[in-house]
């Protein structure tokens, strides 16, 4: 099974290329499933010969608003205004999605002390909302990471920045808004040295659909 197959890879199309050798040399039997809840699968059951297989999940509507585009050296400073606009206009919790662990800290940096508590009127009574923010990569404690994805507390609005690692599986209680950077950090290879290195891109059209579902699993959002 290739679960979440649109976040190609070097060592995921090797993976396949082998199942599928040992499918055709030694194992006819062998069945091989490719899972994605976003991409366009015609080509892939084409070549590989299968049916594609369905299966329609409950997805709420959300609303899409694009922003003027930047670049990675002012991500985090673009994400912080959008989310600071987004806090003021919309109500829920915000997930924003930065390419690596220095913008979200840098993005952090620059939130500390945006907000102020608001008030909410419920039948009656004034109670305070605070809103706290939570940093989600996988560098982070255990416990830190736990605490992003964890339900927001009562009379807290929650912002989280995160890193791919909430693009797909994590559905986080409370998440109405979904800021995307459009950008991600990805481990690219150069022939001419035969090494790796880290660079800053441009997320796919199948990665945006993700990140953009994140605002919808729940009720209704805005992206």
């Amino acid at each position: 099974i290739f679960d979440e197959f649109h976040e190609r890879s070097l060592a995921s199309d090797t993976a396949l290329a082998l199942t599928r050798e040992v499918q055709q040399l030694v194992r006819p039997d062998l069945r091989i499933v490719i899972m994605s809840a976003t991409i366009d699968a015609s080509a892939i059951c084409q070549a590989l010969g299968a049916p594609l297989v369905e299966s329609r999940g409950r997805m709420f509507d959300v609303e899409i608003r694009h922003c003027e585009e930047t670049d990675a050296r002012g991500c985090a400073e673009a994400v912080a205004s959008m989310i600071r606009r987004a806090h003021h206009e919309q109500r829920g919790d915000i997930l924003a999605f930065l390419p690596g662990q220095a913008e979200i800290i840098r993005c952090e940096e620059m939130l500390k002390g945006a907000f102020t508590t608001e008030w909410n009127d419920n039948v009656g009574a004034n109670h305070p909302i605070t809103t706290s923010i939570y940093p989600l990569y996988g560098n982070l404690p255990q416990e830190q990471q736990r605490a992003a994805i964890a339900p927001s507390r009562k009379g807290e609005r929650k912002i989280v920045l995160a890193t791919p690692i909430a693009e797909t599986s994590l559905t986080i209680d409370g998440v109405r808004v979904v800021v995307d950077s459009g950008l991600c950090r990805q481990l690219v290879y150069e022939a001419s040295t035969d090494l790796s290195h880290l660079e800053t891109v441009t997320i796919s059209q199948d990665m945006a659909t993700q990140r953009m579902g994140r605002a919808g699993r729940l009720a209704e959002g805005t992206c």
